[in-house]
């Protein structure tokens, strides 16, 4: 653990507001500025172990509408189906699309002036027309929470005769193959979906922003501040089950949640402020490196060790 370093030129470059959070949070952990620098660079590993799950998430959630709506409705399915203009927000899907469709614009232009040698805060020639950008361009380029807006009651119809105009609750099962790990009710599972989404976008804003992951309001300690993060990942990896249980499947075949609830627990996070090695290797003893690395797989743990007085660590891949 490198504890003789000069911290303080480092934190002096990184905001205090920033630094603070772990004060508050991990109040059950010695204040010594090595351990300060480890917690923050555990967080920094612990949100980089959760993107390859949001990314995932995020990908799956506006694939799995987009094919089924696509199927139903045609390329431009958002002009074809029927909303409820009775319900709230309403417009908020479409609105979304819309914005979608002005970054596409926004991003032609700019690469257009960059082409013809035009300042950005210039005006393009009347011969330069903006394209008609096709289906995939427009879902490619729309935002997590766009998706969120589709699942609201206004999409839903509880009239037998009108099912065939509205994306739910007919299409439901096609979506969320497994919806019934949220309710067995299509109705009630589309509910507790969107509240799951509307979690887990404002979730994903904080990890893509760097703001800290853990929970404040329920985060008293390192305990249940941790436990906060592991919550979301069990989330995830429920919501990606009630979309594609094969591909929940295959991310836990790979290790993927393994991994982020590996780095996401007490033991990873002791790793980073006070390592102290399990055992140190040497050739006398291949029984005891045996009896170690188990842990490795049977705990899901990091094992740190020692290999000529550099500090290593040992866990499961998949």
């Amino acid at each position: 653990m490198p504890k003789n370093i000069n911290y303080k030129p480092i934190f002096n470059l990184i905001s205090q507001p920033r630094l603070s959070r772990f004060d508050v949070f991990f109040t059950d952990i010695e204040e010594k500025n090595y351990k300060r620098f480890g917690l923050y660079l555990w967080s920094q590993n612990a949100s980089a172990s959760l993107y390859p799950l949001m990314q995932h998430l995020e990908v799956l959630l506006r694939n799995t509408i987009d094919n089924e709506a696509r199927k139903r409705f045609g390329d431009y399915w958002w002009d074809n189906i029927t909303v409820d203009t009775t319900k709230s927000n309403h417009n908020n899907f479409k609105n979304g699309i819309q914005s979608a469709i002005k970054n596409l614009e926004r991003a032609w232009r700019a690469t257009e002036k960059t082409k013809l040698g035009i300042p950005l805060a210039g005006t393009l020639p009347s011969t330069s027309k903006v394209p008609v950008f096709n289906h995939d361009d427009i879902v490619a380029a729309t935002a997590f929470g766009t998706w969120k807006e589709v699942l609201i009651p206004a999409h839903h119809t509880s009239s037998v005769t009108e099912q065939e105009h509205f994306l739910w609750p007919k299409s439901i099962g096609k979506v969320f193959r497994k919806y019934s790990v949220f309710n067995n009710s299509p109705n009630k599972a589309r509910e507790d979906i969107l509240n799951v989404v509307n979690e887990l976008k404002d979730y994903r804003n904080r990890i893509f922003h760097h703001d800290c992951i853990w929970v404040k309001s329920k985060s008293t300690n390192s305990a249940n501040a941790i436990e906060t993060i592991r919550h979301k990942i069990n989330l995830i990896e429920k919501l990606i089950t009630a979309i594609s249980p094969i591909t929940a499947n295959t991310l836990n075949s790979w290790g993927v949640f393994s991994h982020a609830r590996r780095v996401c627990s007490s033991h990873e996070l002791k790793l980073y402020i006070d390592m102290k090695p399990s055992f140190a290797i040497d050739d006398s003893d291949p029984e005891k490196i045996r009896e170690h690395f188990n842990l490795s797989t049977s705990l899901n743990k990091t094992v740190p060790f020692s290999l000529g007085g550099k500090a290593l660590g040992a866990y499961t891949l998949r």
